[in-house]
């Protein structure tokens, strides 16, 4: 890619109103302005290697220097959240064969709708756009026939043809394990900067439908398992606020706390050979959901196959969660829980995700669930079956 690095007062300048318009993006819509901040830019001058602006499957925005510098200062604002967006959203790892400009029209529908709607600076002349968009998905608005007549490698109005295939920076497709990795680290920056936008009440509607079907546990048994932590959660005790039915006494009592939480929990990781990365992601969803959900003391999260491999400690402060796991070797089920005993613990709950394929032909005077995803044949505790 024939990259722009001689810095010519037209580049400084762009350069300079692309630095304004992330600050601005920042003040005045933190989520974008957040998404912006953490992808790289690197500006072009070849016009048949990036028309407008492109981001690739990776993360890297690339704006061609002689177009960008046209636009207004809201309109690089507009500019620069979507090609953001499209790296938050995967769409180049979801597209899955799709033709390329019709797949482009759709994300580019989703995000414009999204943008506008948050009122995200100017809309870029010749942008596609499609009202109510924002509540739909790029593959529910997928129509293979649009932008036909137009090259692959041509633009579509105002932004441009610009979401990246499924290659790495030096045009190698992606493997599937890399693919799930990015997918992994993107679904992280997409919920730290919905937490931390949500948290001054400013989270666009379109973006908090987007982020929900992201974080989403793709199982219909959680409701139970929900049910259940939900049972051991308590209302913990303060003397922050004296309870008023002693004080005359001159007793000096505490009161119930107005956030409900449980004590310690364990989470035990089934870390043998027949673990997917699938599985593995939808155990940091659950994670998440516990420390969310649960508001534990302490989530010990222990990985174990023939013995315990490995052992992590969360609270509600460090959301979002991600374990990584290198998954290998047998299964047995009883190491994690002398493991727990002999670290002095103490769990209110023990909750175990496996395929169930172990002998558990031995006694422990832990609560315990089961999340199985194999066999339900387990001789004590709570047993859940799932679908992935």
């Amino acid at each position: 890619m024939n990259i722009n690095t001689k810095l010519t007062p037209e580049l400084a300048e762009l350069q300079h109103k692309v630095s304004k318009a992330r600050a601005l993006l920042i003040l005045d819509h933190p989520f974008f302005g957040m998404a912006v901040s953490k992808r790289p830019i690197i500006y072009v001058d070849n016009p048949q290697e990036v028309p407008t602006a492109s981001m690739s499957a990776k993360g890297q925005m690339c704006i061609n220097t002689a177009w960008a510098s046209s636009l207004t200062l809201r309109e690089l604002m507009f500019l620069l959240a979507h090609e953001a967006l499209h790296f938050m959203f995967s769409h180049a790892l979801r597209s899955k064969g799709r033709r390329h400009t019709a797949w482009n029209i759709a994300c580019d529908k989703v995000i414009n709708d999204i943008l506008k709607d948050a009122g995200v600076g100017d809309p870029i002349e010749g942008g596609v756009f499609e009202d109510g968009a924002r509540n739909m998905s790029a593959e529910q608005l997928y129509d293979e026939g649009e932008g036909e007549g137009e090259g692959e490698g041509e633009g579509n109005g105002g932004i441009g043809n610009d979401v990246g295939t499924c290659v790495d920076d030096e045009g190698t497709p992606l493997s599937e394990s890399e693919a799930h990795e990015i997918q992994a680290r993107t679904k992280i920056e997409v919920i730290q900067c919905a937490k931390a936008s949500k948290a001054v009440g400013q989270l666009p509607g379109g973006v908090e439908r987007v982020v929900e079907e992201m974080i989403k546990v793709p199982t219909n048994w959680y409701a139970i398992l929900e049910h259940l932590m939900q049972g051991k959660v308590r209302e913990d005790m303060t003397f922050a606020r004296p309870n008023k039915r002693f004080v005359h006494s001159g007793a000096i009592l505490p009161s119930a706390a107005h956030v409900p939480s449980m004590g310690v929990a364990a989470l035990v990781i089934d870390a043998s050979g027949s673990v997917s990365d699938k599985e593995i992601a939808i155990y940091n969803g659950h994670i998440n959901r516990i420390l969310e959900t649960c508001n534990p003391e302490a989530v010990h999260v222990i990985y174990c196959d023939t013995k315990v491999r490995g052992h992590d400690e969360f609270t509600a402060d460090d959301l979002p969660v991600k374990i990584e796991l290198d998954a290998g070797g047998g299964t047995e089920f009883k190491p994690a829980f002398d493991y727990i005993d002999a670290e002095g613990i103490n769990p209110e709950v023990v909750i175990y995700l496996t395929d169930g394929y172990g002998n558990s032909n031995f006694t422990t005077p832990h609560d315990t669930i089961w999340l199985t995803t194999g066999t339900e044949n387990i001789s004590f505790g709570t047993v859940i079956k799932f679908e992935e």
